[in-house]
């Protein structure tokens, strides 16, 4: 496979934004809020993404109990078959947090331009 980068992955337009300091400083802390450089967090914006925060801890401490839930009923299985339905829906709310918690959210930058357009 070419390690060579196609047109479109090749950042070579640089650009200029004039911030003050608390602009500045607000958008680190986002950005670092997010697991993100500056840079990142604003190409980010751009393709329609909002970068969530890291979870905290106690996020990833709420699914490690989660999943040993999941893992006791996926025990109980062989004795209760219903138990494998209990262990799809945790399954599901698990990957919805993680989905949620985690991943960008979503937005139409269309929409956004056609009202800046108005």
């Amino acid at each position: 496979m070419s390690r060579e980068k196609s047109e479109k992955d090749v950042r070579n337009v640089p650009i200029t934004v004039r911030l003050n300091e608390e602009e500045h400083e607000k958008l680190k802390q986002c950005a670092a809020a997010c697991g993100l450089s500056a840079a990142e967090f604003m190409r980010q914006l751009c393709k329609g993404n909002a970068p969530q925060p890291q979870p905290k801890t106690e996020f990833w401490e709420l699914l490690n109990k989660l999943y040993e839930v999941h893992d006791a009923f996926k025990k109980c299985v062989p004795y209760y078959p219903t138990a494998a339905e209990i262990c799809k829906e945790i399954e599901d709310f698990i990957l919805e947090l993680q989905q949620k918690t985690t991943l960008p959210q979503q937005f139409s930058v269309e929409e956004l331009t056609e009202q800046g357009a108005v």
